[in-house]
């Protein structure tokens, strides 16, 4: 059976950030890199954040099968090559999804052995704050809040919950972390 986790929660709760750095941390575990239609935000990197590619390419490579999931979000196409995820588990390493909850709901009902771990927010002032940080409109903004309240009712469904207090990134991965090598053992 090949490891897989997908780090899950509500936009700007922090998965990146905490995926990221565990990435850093475990040299065994490889990203799943999104393909997305959206333009890059400031400090995003193709290949790195997300393969950015046009509308065209992603529906002619979900007309061709390249993706196991995919999925469309305030506009834009998202999906995951299977070809990917292959490739990770080929190398033998443990492949990581970085997901919002429906993406990890629909990647979980494919890999029922993949173990979900949902990060929480510490309040809803500082995920709201952190969501406000980029670049939307006012109604973008309302819409997306109205998708947190409900994506944050997946918590009570995944395999590992921790909260990402405000200043204390490194404590989440710590958790994160411990809860993967525990389970790996």
């Amino acid at each position: 059976m090949h490891p897989l986790f997908i780090i899950t929660g509500p936009s700007g709760v922090g998965k990146t950030t905490v995926g990221l750095e565990l990435l850093k941390q475990m040299p065994n575990m490889q990203r799943i890199v999104t393909y997305v239609t959206r333009q890059p935000r400031p400090n995003e990197k193709n290949g790195i954040d997300y393969n950015f590619i046009t509308t065209e390419e992603f529906l002619k490579r979900r007309d061709n099968g390249d993706f196991f999931e995919h999925d469309e979000h305030y506009g834009y196409f998202y999906g995951n090559s299977r070809a990917d995820l292959e490739k990770i588990w080929q190398s033998g390493k443990i492949a990581l999804f970085l997901l919002d909850p429906h993406g990890a709901k629909t990647v979980k009902n494919i890999f029922p052995q993949a173990k979900t771990i949902f990060i929480l927010p510490d309040n809803n002032e500082n995920l709201a704050r952190r969501i406000k940080n980029r670049p939307m409109s006012d109604e973008a903004f309302t819409q997306r809040w109205i998708a947190v309240q409900e994506e944050l009712n997946y918590a009570d469904v995944c395999d590992f919950t921790v909260v990402n207090e405000e200043g204390s990134v490194d404590k989440t991965v710590q958790k994160v972390k411990a809860y993967i090598l525990d389970f790996l053992k």
